[in-house]
């Protein structure tokens, strides 16, 4: 009896090893940079509602046309 709940107890730490492993949150330099990128992706306004060189914002003032 006892070797079996052992053996049960094994695996369970090993899985939940396995889990928290593979469940931590990344640290390197290249995953800061990713994480960055997502979030001003995730703040940015879509593609359609983006305004480019020559593009004028409707309150900004008209300009001269020569």
């Amino acid at each position: 009896m006892i070797p079996f709940l052992l053996v049960i107890v094994v695996i369970v730490v090993v899985g939940v090893s396995v889990l928290a492993y593979r469940g931590r949150p990344e640290s390197s330099i290249e995953s800061g940079i990713r994480a960055f990128r997502r979030e001003m992706r995730a703040l940015a306004p879509p593609p359609e509602h983006r305004r480019g060189p020559d593009d004028h914002h409707p309150d900004s003032p008209p300009q001269d046309v020569e």
